[in-house]
């Protein structure tokens, strides 16, 4: 049975699945896609093999993912994966697996170095690992400068002859029938996204119904709404915000939640030529805030943007009463319990 931290692994094997499928793409002269100078092959590429790193330290350990001093200063990623390594998967939090602050690429290379020297315990693939570094640290590099600098060195070997090198090199170490074959050309698929089925683990857990459910538990969550609504209208930052909340059915524990729907801005543009097309209007956050999140006061699950689309693939979240503004949603609350 395949254990929550290879599940979490899976996603990011699937990232390096999609962007050697890209760089396939753009290297076919045939296609639309076809990239003459390389710096897309070029991201791509890096992209492949950061992603592939990651997830090999993650199914090693999840906690050398991310910085030593992250996991001390934040405890909310730190049980998160620790339930990954536990495979605890009542203690899964996906809205912090989702947003995970993951080592550099420089670090992450040289802990997958170390973890695989470890684990082949072969002096004669030493070597092949070592080049397998080289090539994936010349790559990302290259990929750096393409990103923050708009530069590459053209005297260097080309992005793509780099990223065929880096295969050969993979495959000399795992064979070309492995899974890691699969993640660098681009062959690698799965029935469902990793973290759907991760995220469905966590759902058929059972849940401790011994957990007393009292008014109090919602009072707070209601005041926490409504505190946060007064703040950010005191700011008086984005002139056309507006908050509603929905009385909604948590997933989980199958409890009253709510659904808290955030809007900061919002804007028009054209759908195609300007003056002489349908003019569309888009509703926006620019703080970055998530535009909607499901909060459950019983089992304290907290879901944001990410996460709720994630659940679309399962199912819909059951909502009972709608756009209920957060000063009323004291009242509107007690009205509903009261006609049960």
């Amino acid at each position: 049975m395949t254990t929550l931290k290879e599940l979490y692994a899976a996603h990011f094997y699937e990232a390096a699945s999609y962007h050697a499928q890209r760089v396939k793409l753009l290297q076919n002269p045939n296609l639309r896609e076809y990239d003459e100078d390389g710096y897309e092959t070029c991201t791509h590429a890096a992209m492949c093999a950061e992603m592939f790193i990651t997830g090999k330290v993650i199914e090693h350990n999840p906690s050398d993912a991310v910085p030593s001093k992250s996991l001390r200063t934040r405890n909310r990623e730190s049980i998160a994966l620790s339930a990954l390594q536990d495979n605890d998967v009542n203690k899964v939090d996906i809205n912090a697996l989702v947003s995970l602050q993951m080592c550099g690429a420089a670090e992450m290379l040289k802990k997958y170095i170390d973890i695989e020297k470890e684990h082949f315990k072969n002096d004669n693939l030493g070597e092949t690992l070592n080049s397998i570094r080289h090539y994936a640290k010349l790559l990302i590099d290259e990929r750096n400068d393409v990103l923050h600098r708009h530069y590459m060195h053209t005297q260097s070997i080309r992005p793509a002859t780099a990223f065929s090198y880096l295969c050969q090199y993979v495959d000399a170490v795992y064979g070309d029938n492995s899974m890691e074959h699969q993640y660098f050309t681009g062959t690698y698929s799965r029935d469902s996204s990793a973290l759907t089925e991760l995220l469905e683990h966590y759902l058929s857990a059972a849940f401790d119904k011994s957990v007393t459910v009292s008014h109090n538990t919602y009072r707070k969550q209601i005041r926490r709404i409504a505190r946060s609504y007064t703040k950010l209208m005191q700011r008086k930052q984005y002139p056309h915000i507006s908050v509603f909340v929905d009385i909604a059915i948590c997933p989980k524990c199958h409890n009253h939640a709510f659904l808290i729907k955030r809007t900061e801005a919002i804007a028009t543009y054209w759908t195609g030529e300007p003056n002489n097309s349908v003019s569309v209007l888009e509703l926006f956050n620019p703080s970055g805030e998530s535009e909607e999140t499901l909060r459950c006061p019983v089992c304290r699950l907290e879901w944001k943007d990410d996460v709720l689309r994630l659940y679309q693939d399962i199912g819909k979240i059951k909502c009972i009463k709608s756009d209920i503004h957060p000063n009323d949603l004291g009242h509107e609350f007690r009205s509903y319990l009261a006609c049960m």
